[in-house]
């Protein structure tokens, strides 16, 4: 979900007289005429280093993990998932990491000080570290150059939320975390909302939430051209309330009035869901054409900040309606669990994953052109050897290779896709199972940082191999191998 300083690579077609741009996935599926895997060899076969398996000539680096002291004199919190990487001073990375802990796991709380913290029930929110890299000799094996991370400080920034999971950029210095939760406190507080993290503060900043751009169970955000785009990790489930056969997630954007670069928490603006023009309620997880653009509108959400505790009430009792029922009813498409989103530079287009779409649960992968008003299924998986789930996406600088975050069941790949259509293993865990998320490259395109995200009412530490880490893993990125074509 970071941004990138080249162009997205993508591939022109012509089909029944349109042109479309549909990159790697697309190539992938023209190749194989299914969602089955096209080996590529990637940067080598994997070899253990210690934590993770990585290509021989990549290494890495335990950068931080659950239960250390920061900076701010307070334990690091766990459940680390989403994360951004933004320019610092002296040449540094500034990180900033969510932290998923809800109020009832006894997890670590995100400390960040009175009048700060939105809510003092809630234990989430988000760190900053601040790394700093610098050459430290070469590896006797492999004669590459190595590297230490130093994290130079390290606070919480943002606190008192709850369930912080994944959310994405607003440029150029603004991480959007969001709440993957819909809930009440003991103290009467609401949760389910978007806040601003300034990636440059010196300190905790406000806790603020965008009441205005909905109230749901946040998955990813990013901006585009001022415009917030949002996923929604809600599965297509029965509704036997209305007259239709399912309820699922939306794909949702924001558009705030505003001057300037100002606070999104003071803006007003519409909130809508996407929905196609030609089909109503349209069930995106039961989709079967790949690469065969469907037009789209929006919707309007007359209600975004519902006060429905629940996230599910189906009595469609106004002000008690969630927000992608209240969309839904006037049509809008749904799919199952939305998750990672990607916005290519250069106002490019906006590519997300649902999670479970596709009729084996494997996944699929979205692209919505904003130019065009164009939704475009670019792959449906059909192997879990291929792509299992996928979640958290984010693309190689050197190469624009995609790099694909798995959270399916058995051992999670980051796994990569190339823009000739071929899929290669980059990582996976030794040891700790638990689930790779927060991929992003630093803004130089040197260092991917990875979370694993540990398990759930582990203090302070966690258990031996379960427990939360930020990894830095480099190597030479631009050196992925092409397989050789048979002639």
């Amino acid at each position: 979900m970071t941004f990138n300083r080249r162009q997205f690579l993508e591939r022109s077609l012509v089909a029944g007289g349109v042109i479309a741009t549909l990159g790697p996935f697309y190539s992938l599926v023209r190749r194989t005429g299914s969602g089955r895997r096209v080996p590529g060899e990637g940067y080598g076969p994997l070899v253990k280093k210690g934590n993770l398996w990585l290509p021989a000539e990549f290494s890495y680096q335990v950068l931080s993990v659950q239960g250390t002291r920061m900076s701010d004199g307070h334990l690091t919190p766990g459940i680390f998932d989403g994360m951004a990487a933004f320019r610092g001073p002296s040449g540094r990375t500034i990180l900033i990491r969510n932290h998923e802990n809800r109020a009832w796991d006894g997890e670590q709380r995100v400390v960040t000080g009175d009048g700060l913290e939105y809510d003092p029930k809630a234990s989430g929110g988000n760190t900053k570290l601040e790394v700093e890299r610098r050459a430290a000799g070469l590896d006797p094996a492999t004669g590459q150059t190595l590297y230490k991370y130093t994290v130079v400080r390290d606070f919480g920034i943002l606190g008192g939320t709850s369930t912080n999971c994944a959310g994405g950029i607003r440029a150029p210095y603004t991480w959007l975390s969001c709440e993957e939760v819909v809930s009440v406190s003991d103290g009467g507080i609401k949760h389910g909302y978007i806040f601003e993290v300034d990636a440059h503060a010196n300190g905790p900043v406000a806790a603020i939430p965008i009441r205005q751009a909905g109230r749901r169970a946040h998955e990813a955000a990013a901006e585009r051209a001022g415009i917030i785009y949002m996923t929604e990790d809600r599965r297509v489930t029965p509704d036997a309330v209305a007259r239709r056969r399912f309820i699922g997630a939306c794909f949702y954007r924001y558009r705030p009035l505003i001057n300037g670069r100002g606070p999104l928490a003071s803006t007003s603006g519409a909130l809508e869901a996407l929905k196609l023009t030609n089909e109503f309620q349209a069930n995106m997880d039961d989709r079967r054409i790949v690469a065969a653009p469907y037009p789209v509108e929006w919707v309007t959400i007359d209600h975004p900040d519902h006060d429905d505790d629940s996230d599910d009430r189906r009595d469609r009792v106004p002000g008690q309606t969630p927000n992608r029922i209240q969309a839904q009813d006037k049509g809008a498409a749904f799919f199952n669990r939305l998750e990672g989103m990607w916005i290519g530079p250069e106002q490019g287009k906006v590519y997300f994953v649902a999670t479970a779409g596709g009729p084996m649960g494997l996944g699929q992968v979205w692209q919505y052109d904003p130019d065009r008003e164009e939704i475009t299924l670019l792959y449906e998986s059909a192997d879990a050897d291929a792509l299992q789930n996928p979640d958290n996406i984010t693309v190689v600088p050197a190469t624009q290779d995609i790099l694909i975050c798995e959270d399916g069941s058995g051992t999670d790949f980051i796994r990569g896709v190339t823009a000739e259509g071929e899929i290669f293993d980059f990582m996976h865990p030794a040891e700790n199972p638990t689930e790779l998320c927060g991929v992003c490259f630093d803004p130089e395109g040197h260092t991917l940082y990875v979370n694993q995200q540990g398990v759930r009412g582990s203090l302070p530490r966690g258990p031996k191999d379960r427990g939360s880490v930020t990894y830095a893993i480099y190597g030479p990125f631009e050196n992925r191998r092409s397989t050789p074509r048979a002639r």
